[in-house]
């Protein structure tokens, strides 16, 4: 699934998936800008790999865009 967004999308760097119960999980997923990120949910589910990503997704409580801090400075 992964390699089909380093394939296809410009910008992006990675992508954590993290189980917050049994039926909630938390996706995080890291961008060069918000540009890049915008231009790829312009292009949606194209690739097989992005369709599967996206597949297991009952419903989306919230999507939020923020900036990194490097908190070990």
């Amino acid at each position: 699934m992964v390699a089909d967004f380093r394939a296809d999308r410009d910008g992006f760097l990675d992508a954590q998936l993290i189980r917050v119960d049994d039926e909630t999980w938390l996706d995080v997923v890291w961008w060069r800008s918000s540009e890049d990120f915008a231009a790829s949910r312009e292009k949606g589910a194209n690739l097989p790999g992005i369709k599967a990503f996206f597949a297991p997704i009952a419903e989306l409580v919230s999507a939020e865009e923020g900036t990194t801090e490097d908190y070990r400075a």
